[in-house]
């Protein structure tokens, strides 16, 4: 099943918003309405120039994607192969004879090429193309076009880590296979949660180090389509706030709206106390933040409705889809209003199967983990179209993040908490069809310096690649290509040898 997202039509089933009083007397802006996360109206202009324009959507896998189970070792099933040692380590090919085995079958694999790599790889079956109003791409095509490309063992590090030093007590990120510690660092760009810059996330400060400003409207150049999030805050720069339906409009205060409960006689009263005279400074800024939030809200719920707001593109019915198709909408809207840069956040899971990673009797594709690759399949694959339609695919790059990967061995129905674990970059800019960084060799308790091979017992591998080397990428892109800018962003990027891993044109 397939729909166009669009809007709700009647402002009626909007949230609606109590305590107005109280709020405006006591509460921050933020908690008020997500509407007020705006930029300063004396924000910095852009420094990008030219009009043209350039977009970040991270998808956040949460709950912890089980990666090594996405990116697959396909070489062959003779032993001592990489697939063999990989099926080993998973504890064998899950079935209905073997339910406590984690690994997939060779032949349900989809075989991939990756450019400049030695070793076959496959994609989890979930990756195929599948029929939403026709055929459409799936992660495996777009990786085979040169679409998508795979960041490999990443995760956060102080510095490179062997376990040696690990062991030795050598400087690692707090609070390793925490969920929300982990979600946090990855957000943050940064594994010194007391250091100033932690009130921020990494997308924040690339907005906020490149100038990225408000459409003239006032929109924020960063937007989250799941609620609050790290990632998106800057130095001045405060996310706004939608959801796969649109703009959460203040209920009952529409212009011409039919209503017995009287909108006309509700904004009348809040527009008197919006424009009062106000001796204190706070009360002023509140005031004038909530009247811009309110005329942002209105102005883009117009934009997001209109025809010029609507996508032909079908999105699959799923959270993920939702966000996503929204996420489309707002770029085609962002980009008649002249955005220049903007960073999007969605967040789709859980992905914590520490049980129910298979369901026996039923398909390895569409259930369990991979009724969750699937969706993410489908909303990305739509999404790519989505982009297409609106001429937008070498202006749009999307990739993923997840608090770890897991485990290689199970638990008895499913894997535990990891840490190094692979993610996906998709864009017309992207070097797709390659893996960067380095995939490991899947061992247990791995521990080759020559190979740069690190795990512990159950197979939580220390990451090869950073955080911080993988969001520094991201932004060279986005225009923050000067390396003291870009230390000022990601502090721990000097400890690494690359820069730039490469997988951006």
């Amino acid at each position: 099943m397939s729909i166009v997202i669009s809007t709700p039509k009647s402002l009626a089933r909007r949230r609606l918003l109590t305590g107005l009083g109280c709020a405006l007397a006591a509460a921050g802006t933020g908690a008020f309405l997500p509407q007020l996360s705006l930029l300063p109206s004396a924000h910095a202009a852009q420094g990008t120039g030219g009009g043209d324009y350039r977009a970040l959507v991270c998808i956040y896998l949460a709950g912890a994607n089980d990666s090594y189970n996405l990116l697959t070792p396909r070489d062959s099933e003779l032993a001592g192969s990489r697939y063999d040692v990989y099926r080993s380590s998973r504890g064998g090919v899950w079935s209905g004879a073997n339910p406590a085995g984690l690994a997939l079958g060779f032949n349900d694999l989809l075989p991939i090429t990756a450019q400049g790599s030695g070793s076959a790889f496959g994609l989890h079956p979930a990756c195929a193309d599948f029929d939403l109003s026709g055929p459409r791409s799936g992660l495996k095509s777009l990786f085979d076009g040169g679409h998508l490309g795979f960041v490999c063992n990443t995760g956060p590090l102080v510095r490179p880590l062997s376990k040696s030093e690990y062991n030795a007590g050598a400087p690692r990120p707090k609070q390793l296979f925490s969920h929300n510690d982990q979600e946090l660092l990855w957000q943050l760009g940064l594994t010194d949660t007391n250091s100033p810059l932690a009130k921020y996330g990494w997308g924040g400060r690339v907005a906020a180090q490149a100038g990225f400003a408000p459409l003239p409207n006032g929109l924020s150049s960063a937007i989250s389509l799941a609620g609050s999030a790290r990632y998106l805050v800057g130095d001045g720069v405060l996310p706004y706030q939608l959801d796969s339906g649109g703009v959460n409009l203040l209920d009952q205060y529409s212009q011409g709206a039919a209503s017995n409960n009287f909108p006309e006689a509700r904004r009348a009263v809040l527009d008197a106390l919006l424009g009062a005279p106000q001796s204190n400074p706070y009360a002023r800024e509140f005031a004038a933040t909530t009247g811009r939030s309110l005329a942002v809200g209105e102005a883009l719920y117009g934009l997001l409705e209109s025809p010029d707001g609507q996508l032909a593109t079908p999105f699959p019915v799923s959270s993920l889809g939702g966000q996503l198709a929204m996420v489309a909408r707002m770029i085609k809207v962002s980009r008649s209003l002249g955005a220049q840069r903007q960073v999007y956040f969605v967040r789709f899971g859980s992905f914590d199967l520490h049980s129910g990673m298979f369901v026996a009797g039923q398909p390895v594709a569409s259930t369990g983990h991979g009724a969750l690759l699937t969706q993410l399949n489908q909303a990305v694959g739509a999404f790519w179209d989505a982009l297409g339609e609106l001429g937008a695919r070498s202006e749009v790059t999307t990739f993923s993040m997840s608090e770890f990967a897991r485990t290689l061995s199970g638990n008895g129905n499913g894997s535990d908490h990891g840490w190094g674990g692979n993610q996906f970059v998709l864009g017309g800019a992207v070097n797709g069809g390659r893996l960067y960084g380095r995939y490991p060799d899947l061992q247990l308790d791995a521990d080759d310096n020559a190979n740069q091979d690190w795990s512990f017992s159950r197979g939580q591998y220390i990451p090869t690649t950073g955080v911080e080397q993988v969001g520094a990428t991201l932004a060279r892109w986005m225009g923050v290509t000067d390396s003291s800018a870009l230390d000022a962003i990601f502090p721990n990027l000097p400890n690494f040898a690359s820069r730039d891993l490469g997988f951006m044109a």
